[in-house]
C-alpha cells in the first residue's frame, strides 16, 4: 500500500511538474507569436515603402527616356537646319559666281565682290566647322546619356530582382517561423514527457532566435536598396539638367550664327544687284 501511494505521489508530482512546464512553454510560445505578429506588420509596412520607391524610380526612368527622345529630336532638327543652311549657302555661292563672271569688265567691283565672297566663304567654313563641332558634342552627350540611362535601367532591374528575392526569402522565413511555433503546440506533451525535453526547448528557442536575426538582416538589406534607389534618382536628375542646359545654349548659339551669316549673304546680294 505504501509503495502504491508513493508511486501515485510521484505520478502526481510528475504531472504537476509537466503541467507547469507546459504552461511555461505555452506562455513562451504566445510571446513568440506576438513578436512574430509585430514582425509581420513591419514587413508589410516595409514592402509598401519599397513598392512606392520602386514606382517613383520607374517614373524617373520614364522622365529620362523622354528627355533622351527630346534630345534626339533636337539633334535631328539641327541636322535639318544645317542642310537647309548649306543649300542656301550653295545657292548664294552659285549666284555670286555667276555675278562675278557677268561683271568681268569692272575689275574693282570684281575684286570687292571677290573679297566679300571670300569673307562670306571663310565665315561659312568657320560656321560649318563650328556646327560640325557642336553636332559632334551633341552626339557625344546623347551617347553618354544613353549609356547612363542603360546603366540606370540595369541597376533598377537588378534591384527589382533582388527585392523580389528578398520578399520571397522573408515569406519563407515567416512561414518557417509559423510552422515552428505551430508544431510544438501539437507535440508539446510528448516532448515534455521525454528524456530530452530541455534540449528540445533550447533548440526551439535557438531556431526562433536565428529566424529573428535573419529577418533583421533582411530588413537591413531592404533599407540599403531604398538608399541605392534614391541615389540613382539624384544622379539621373543631375544628368538630365546638365544635358538640357548644354543643348539649349548650343542651339541658341547656332541660331544666332545662322542669322548673322544669312544677313551677310543678303548684303552681298544687294551689292550685286547695285552693280
Amino acid at each position: 500500500m505504501l509503495q502504491d501511494e508513493l508511486a501515485m505521489l510521484r505520478l502526481e508530482i510528475d504531472t504537476i511538474r509537466n503541467q507547469k512546464q507546459e504552461k511555461r512553454y505555452c506562455e513562451d510560445t504566445e510571446t513568440e507569436k506576438e513578436k512574430n505578429d509585430s514582425l509581420q506588420n513591419a514587413i508589410k509596412l516595409n514592402e509598401v515603402t519599397l513598392t512606392n520607391a520602386v514606382f517613383q524610380s520607374s517614373g524617373q526612368l520614364n522622365v529620362v527616356t523622354t528627355e533622351n527622345t527630346m534630345l534626339n529630336s533636337k539633334l535631328q532638327d539641327e541636322k535639318l537646319n544645317r542642310e537647309r543652311l548649306e543649300a542656301k549657302l550653295q545657292s548664294y555661292r552659285a549666284r555670286l559666281a555667276t555675278a562675278i563672271q557677268d561683271r568681268d569688265q569692272n575689275q574693282a567691283s570684281k575684286r570687292d565682290l571677290e573679297l566679300a565672297f571670300q569673307r562670306a566663304k571663310d565665315e561659312w567654313c568657320h560656321l560649318q566647322d563650328k556646327m560640325n563641332f557642336e553636332m559632334s558634342n551633341l552626339k557625344d552627350n546623347n551617347e553618354v546619356l544613353s549609356q547612363q540611362l542603360s546603366e540606370v535601367e540595369s541597376k533598377f532591374n537588378a534591384l527589382e530582382i533582388e527585392l523580389q528575392y528578398t520578399r520571397d526569402a522573408l515569406r519563407e522565413k515567416t512561414l518557417a517561423l509559423e510552422h515552428l511555433q505551430r508544431n510544438p503546440k501539437q507535440t508539446q506533451v510528448n516532448k515534455y514527457m521525454g528524456k530530452h525535453e530541455s534540449l528540445e526547448i533550447i533548440q526551439l528557442k535557438s531556431e526562433n532566435m536565428l529566424l529573428r536575426e535573419q529577418l533583421d538582416d533582411a530588413y537591413s538589406r531592404v533599407e540599403c536598396k531604398e538608399k541605392t534607389i534614391i541615389d540613382l534618382k539624384d544622379q539621373v536628375q543631375v544628368i538630365v539638367r546638365m544635358v538640357r542646359v548644354a543643348g539649349e545654349k548650343r542651339a541658341l548659339l547656332l541660331r544666332e550664327k545662322n542669322k548673322e551669316l544669312i544677313n551677310k549673304c543678303k548684303q552681298i546680294m544687294e551689292r550685286l544687284v547695285v552693280f
